[in-house]
């Protein structure tokens, strides 16, 4: 008998080294997330242990390109067999699947989904509509949806748990139906809400522990109830209709605010009247963006208001039009760099960066504005000038810019000069 013995040793020794079917099940799992479901079905081919190991995965996560027809029958398949919870459900596909959406939803509420994210038919004639058993998903706490509509169904009473929303892709809903999809979210953190469309009423913000906000589209007013937002970004596609109040109750609840990235449509709610004026210091307001779709006076006189504001403002950003877009006699512009003069000589006290992004034939209004920078900004650590579009007079333009006096002794002047097209 013991002429077997080496034998019996060299399988058990085979039955040690193989990894594959012995892989412990964390392992398996960090596997399968970095699989897209085809490829996670696959494995089953790899041995006995992993044949049915891919039915019990959390993730799964649909990229395929393929007909219509072909991924709803694998996605279809898929959730058929899979049993145990559904942790995370994604899908990226340029069809709408409208005819399956609903099911999908269905399955996943009853499977405990936490992470949603669909990106469905992109164009606008074959968008993906949302089915109602959304709404049922009661567990989840990240969603992303692309290019989907949304009907908020008067029984619903709120995603308890949701920490993250993300609405893209041209949603056109009304205002009292988002301001209540996002009331009911009690804890969530994060929001943004991309080419969003609401045209009836200025819409509500309720949002008691939102710390990162982003809204671009088209909206006719806005409040906010965000007294922990960090970083807000609202870029608007248009003018306000109720400017003041509009003024007043957005910057009104950003006393806390640390990065602020707005518009010049924004800017524009700002008139000649006081009671406009935000009446709190932005104490803890470090990092200000403006981009400009046009120069006008009000706006200007928006951005020197958000400055004076700032006392402690570390990084300015700003992004000025083309020439098409700026007033016929550019006085606005000239305003906006050169009548700093009037204001306090320590309203940059604290300013490390300053970005300005221009594509405009008006080099002397960049000069003045680095030149006060220079001469006012004692901790300025580095000044970043983009041109975006090529002149002949840029080394004039450089030789002017490095002869201004500077009190701080670290600064460093960075000229980054777009190279034109051939």
């Amino acid at each position: 008998m013991d002429i077997f013995q080496p034998q019996k040793r060299s399988v058990d020794l085979n039955l040690e080294r193989d990894y594959i079917s012995n892989m412990p099940p964390n392992v398996k799992e960090e596997v399968f997330i970095k699989l897209p479901i085809k490829e996670a079905v696959r494995t089953s081919i790899l041995s006995t242990k992993w044949k049915y190991a891919w039915m019990s995965i959390p993730n799964l996560v649909f990229t395929e390109d393929c007909a219509q027809s072909e991924l709803i029958r694998l996605v279809d398949q898929v959730l058929l067999v899979h049993h145990g919870p559904i942790l995370q459900f994604k899908i990226i596909s340029k069809h709408a699947c409208n005819e399956a959406i609903g099911r999908w939803m269905l399955i996943l509420s009853r499977n405990g989904i936490k992470n949603l994210h669909i990106k469905l038919g992109p164009s606008s004639n074959n968008r993906c509509m949302i089915s109602s058993s959304f709404f049922s998903c009661l567990a989840l706490e990240q969603v992303h949806i692309v290019c989907g509509n949304i009907y908020v169904p008067p029984s619903f009473l709120g995603f308890k748990f949701l920490r993250t929303l993300r609405l893209f892709d041209q949603f056109d809903v009304a205002g009292i139906v988002i301001a209540k999809l996002i009331s009911s979210c009690p804890l969530l953190e994060i929001l943004e809400l991309s080419d969003i469309c609401i045209t009836d009423d200025p819409f509500d913000i309720h949002a008691p522990n939102l710390r990162w906000l982003s809204i671009t589209g088209d909206f006719v007013g806005l409040c906010l109830e965000t007294p922990k937002l960090l970083f807000a970004k609202i870029y608007r596609s248009g003018l306000f209709h109720d400017v003041c109040e509009s003024v007043k109750k957005v910057l009104g609840t950003l006393s806390v605010i640390e990065e602020l990235q707005l518009s010049s449509y924004f800017l524009a709610l700002f008139d000649e009247d006081e009671e406009c004026k935000p009446k709190v210091p932005f104490y803890q307001l470090t990092e200000f963006h403006i981009d400009f779709d046009y120069i006008y006076t009000t706006e200007v006189a928006t951005a020197f208001c958000l400055f004076k504001s700032a006392p402690n403002l570390k990084v300015l950003s700003l992004k000025l039009p083309n020439e098409d877009e700026v007033e016929d006699d550019a006085s606005s512009l000239a305003q906006l760099f050169w009548e700093l003069k009037g204001v306090e000589s320590n309203i940059f006290s604290c300013l490390q960066i300053v970005k300005i992004t221009y594509s405009i034939e008006y080099p002397e209004t960049i000069l003045k504005f680095a030149k006060f920078l220079l001469h006012t900004a004692p901790v300025l650590e580095k000044l970043v000038l983009r041109e975006m579009k090529f002149r002949k007079e840029t080394r004039s333009f450089l030789k002017k810019l490095a002869s201004f006096p500077r009190v701080s002794k670290i600064v460093e002047i960075v000229f980054v000069e777009r190279i034109p097209m051939m």
